[in-house]
């Protein structure tokens, strides 16, 4: 299990590399064959599955909300630790609460996100 310092200082630097939005930045936080699920992915690329698999997936919905979202800012609410995840509540880029979910392998890299919006994005 994470330790609260661990998962503070984790938090901060995920905030920060999407707010960076520098692609290189975020991906380094994923594997290789990610499984990635959120309702934005919907919207974003009309597949209604709202998941995207593996890191090239990834890059490029990522790129497609850094070209869509002017400004990345994530207000951190609450993290909660789990046995090999976190939950981070945040206040995502309109406004609306998000809560995600990240899941890590055993080097502590994350092999799947589950994302949850407060209202339909």
């Amino acid at each position: 299990m994470l330790t609260m310092e661990k998962t503070a200082d984790y938090v901060k630097r995920w905030v920060a590399a999407f707010e960076s939005k520098d692609l290189d930045r975020v991906l380094a936080f994923y594997t290789d064959d990610v499984i990635f699920h959120s309702p934005l992915i919907a919207r974003l690329s009309h597949d209604p599955s709202g998941t995207v698999q593996g890191k090239a997936a990834l890059r490029a919905y990522v790129k497609k909300g850094f070209e869509v979202f002017d400004h990345i800012k994530f207000t951190v609410l609450d993290v909660l630790r789990g046995v090999d995840s976190i939950a981070i509540h945040y206040k995502g880029i309109t406004g609306t609460h998000v809560v995600e979910v990240l899941f890590f392998n055993k080097d502590g890299v994350v092999r799947e996100s589950y994302v949850h919006y407060s209202s339909p994005e």
